[in-house]
């Protein structure tokens, strides 16, 4: 049997799933409403579904991170960050505390599985992420999500600043344009980690699976 890649090796390796949420994958939600196309993450997801049960079947742990935004985060900063002037900052409607959109898309942690919160971009931003991945002896991160430049690429930088490895799995993380995805792509293999596909991860993890 090959040796299973240290970074990918399930004894320490954690599946993060970045803001798999309505507004952000279905075609009624926020993202796609104020104009941009989810067809790419539509495409998406059931690879990542897939290998979601693949991580599971191999006692990879899988995180699911989600966003919220209320009153209580939604900071002039925040919802400046667009405008020319903090008094110009509309109104946010992006996965609202409660909503359809907040809700989880085509996914479901299933019970135990570890469910972060986050209100920023980055998964480490203000929650307990780091704390709980050292918890689990977690050394490796695996991430996947939606969007890839945005969300996803922001939580990746992140966990190298934290010292983990870090890795994007390619068709596993989607956007709203091929340019963007690219532009990540290049720059997660270039400065920050390896780039992996849904199959090679299967395929190691298949490889690594007792019996």
């Amino acid at each position: 049997m090959p040796e299973t890649p240290f970074r990918y090796d399930p004894s320490h390796a954690a599946l993060v799933v970045i803001d798999v949420q309505n507004d952000f994958c279905h075609a009624q939600g926020a993202v796609a409403r104020l104009g941009s196309d989810v067809t790419a993450v539509e495409q998406m997801v059931p690879r990542l579904v897939a290998l979601i049960e693949t991580a599971r079947t191999t006692s990879v742990p899988v995180i699911f991170v989600r966003t919220t935004h209320d009153s209580t985060d939604d900071s002039v900063a925040w919802l400046s960050r667009n405008a020319q002037e903090p008094d110009d900052a509309p109104e946010g409607v992006i996965c609202r505390t409660g909503s359809w959109g907040a809700e989880f898309y085509s996914i479901a942690p299933q019970p135990g599985e570890i469910v972060v919160t986050k209100h920023r971009y980055s998964a480490f931003a203000g929650t307990s992420l780091d704390l709980t991945l050292r918890t689990l002896g977690v050394r490796s991160l695996i991430f996947t999500g939606v969007a890839t430049e945005v969300c996803v690429e922001s939580s990746l930088r992140d966990g190298l600043s934290a010292d983990y490895l870090v890795s994007l799995v390619a068709d596993g993380a989607a956007t709203y344009g091929a340019d963007a995805q690219a532009a990540t792509v290049g720059a997660v293999s270039r400065s920050f980690g390896t780039v992996t596909s849904c199959s090679e991860l299967t395929a190691v993890w298949a490889a690594a699976a007792p019996g």
